[in-house]
């Protein structure tokens, strides 16, 4: 790199416009440090444009270019800043100046310009490699000044008389060497502040993404009863915010066959209100069938942070089909296994998510996956209510404390009539449907803390009532009854009604510390048969107690 060398001059034949006195160019530097040291008000280009024009006036010149080196080696170099009278002061940098052409002129101008000299140029003196550089811009005359920082040459400002052919004399030139070093100097300053606000700004948005995880942690993590998809709903909002994507899908794999599965577990769209319903057409499908091109590429743990227009047909078309025009997408890995991945979609603008973003998502995605990887170990994934798992755990501690007290339990088992003929007549898709409605008209018809209503097998329901007696228990049956009968769900072969219905065996008694939970459960199920044997779309009661004959309702 160029180290300082005495200050020399490159000139071409003298020129004849008469210079101003030395007073002049003193007068417009001062005038120019002032604007350029007392900006803390105005913006760069207001203070570069106001400063220079006081330089530009006295010294005739029209146009002002500060050229960054790049690649000394090279000789590669780049306007970063223009000045220009006819365009107020400021204008935009030239697209073609960007990366000036590397010729036999400039590469005679950097050697010159290596031992501090300036190149001073006029048209009538161009050599034909300056000409075809030059006059396309309409330079007449031109200075070309280096400046060097810590003994590198920095870059060059050039100044353009484009009226007359002149030499630059020597208090012009000196004038305007100082004004070059006082313009890097600012632009130095730009840069190092700027440089400071976006490091300032990346420690801010490193503590707000950090923050909003922690938050999203405590939230996925916490022990409560709120439902998934509400601690979902809340959580996924708090990253959504941070990251801006309007879209979350999430995806488990499971294999059957040696052939990798994937199916849709969650979803969340901001334009829905947050937690929305699964695409059946994305549940239990193989890889091949979707996404044919990411099964080997999410497995080797890669992601994808693209605009989705640039993806292969296949995985654009899937996005498309949920609006998403730009994605990431994360693999997640439970115990080194492929679990499942998550996709994240912004379906406003193309772009690709920032490298601090994507680290936010890929810690993201592993908490939806594991908050789902919680939630399934109580819940069924189908119908959103709480699996045979969450039934069996529970029923111990239920029979242990009420025991104690010899509380009363109630307890029915539900099953919905004819669902093998719902299933032959509409299909397994309309049959998964059927039942996720049933579960959840049986779910929000209790109302009290501790009852619960879980998925016990296939179309069959459990549903607990500690602490209630024989009418409460009745009056809950009659409800559930209702509330299936208004869901209208139509069931063409249902011999008993024109919809779906279900059929209900109810028993209360007191708990004895002899009890099993399956001493419960064997007398309902007894009087779910009575109930179906009496003609179904109703409920049999009897109060638990082997050897009472049961009663259908």
């Amino acid at each position: 790199m160029g180290k300082h060398a005495p200050t020399k001059t490159l000139t071409q034949a003298r020129g004849s416009l008469a210079p101003p006195g030395p007073n002049a160019y003193a007068r417009a530097l001062n005038k120019a440090l002032e604007i350029f040291v007392s900006h803390a008000e105005q913006s760069f280009d207001d203070v570069m444009s106001n400063g220079l024009y006081a330089i530009a006036d006295v010294a005739n010149i029209d146009r002002l270019l500060v050229c960054r080196v790049w690649a000394k080696e090279r000789n590669s170099a780049g306007e970063i800043y223009r000045w220009d009278r006819l365009e107020g002061g400021t204008a935009p940098v030239s697209e073609e100046m960007k990366v000036l052409p590397v010729n036999t002129a400039l590469k005679r101008w950097v050697v010159a310009m290596m031992n501090d000299s300036c190149v001073s140029l006029r048209r009538s003196g161009f050599l034909e490699d300056e000409a075809a550089f030059l006059s396309p811009h309409g330079v007449m005359s031109i200075l070309i000044v280096p400046v060097f920082t810590e003994g590198d040459l920095w870059g060059v400002v050039t100044f353009h008389d484009n009226k007359n052919e002149r030499d630059f004399d020597e208090g012009c030139t000196a004038l305007l060497r100082s004004t070059a070093r006082l313009c890097v100097s600012t632009i130095i300053r730009e840069e190092k502040t700027k440089s400071l606000e976006r490091a300032m700004e990346a420690l801010r948005r490193r503590e707000m993404i950090t923050n909003a995880l922690n938050k999203a942690s405590i939230i996925f993590l916490s022990e409560n009863e709120r439902q998934f998809t509400d601690i979902m709903h809340t959580g996924v909002s708090l990253i959504a915010d941070m990251a801006k994507f309007d879209r979350l899908i999430l995806y488990r794999n499971y294999t059957t066959n040696e052939k990798l599965y994937m199916s849709q577990v969650y979803r969340w769209d901001r334009d829905l209100g947050g937690s929305a319903e699964l695409v059946d057409m994305h549940i239990n499908v193989s890889y091949e069938q979707v996404l044919p091109n990411w099964e080997t590429y999410l497995a080797s743990g890669n992601f994808v942070n693209t605009p989705s227009r640039l993806l292969p047909e296949a995985e654009r078309g899937i996005l498309q089909e949920y609006g998403i025009v730009s994605v990431v997408q994360i693999p997640v890995f439970v115990a080194n296994s492929f679990w499942g991945f998550a996709i994240f979609g912004d379906t406003h603008s193309e772009r690709y998510f920032e490298a601090d973003i994507i680290e936010m998502l890929h810690s993201a995605a592993f908490l939806f996956a594991n908050a789902f990887i919680r939630v399934d170990m109580d819940y069924d994934a189908h119908t959103g209510i709480h699996n045979r798992q969450y039934y069996d755990d529970n029923m111990k501690s239920i029979i242990k404390h009420l025991s104690r007290s010899g509380d009363l339990l109630s307890l029915m088992i539900i099953d919905v009539d004819f669902f093998k003929q719902y299933n032959d007549t509409y299909g397994h898709i309309e049959g998964d449907k059927c039942l996720k409605i049933v579960a959840q008209a049986l779910s929000h018809t209790l109302k009290r803390e501790d009852d619960f209503v879980a998925r016990y097998g296939g179309d069959e329901f459990v549903v607990v009532l500690p602490n209630t007696h024989e009418f409460g228990a009745k009056l809950i049956a009659d409800k559930l009854l209702t509330a299936i009968r208004n869901c209208n769900i139509p069931h063409a072969k249902n011999q008993v009604a024109d919809f779906v219905t279900v059929s209900i065996g109810v028993t209360t008694g007191k708990v004895a510390h002899t009890h099993k939970p399956s001493d419960f459960m064997k007398k309902a199920d007894e009087l779910l048969y009575i109930a179906k044997r009496d003609g179904r779309n109703r409920y049999s009661f009897e109060q638990f107690s082997a050897d009472n004959p049961a009663t259908a309702s």
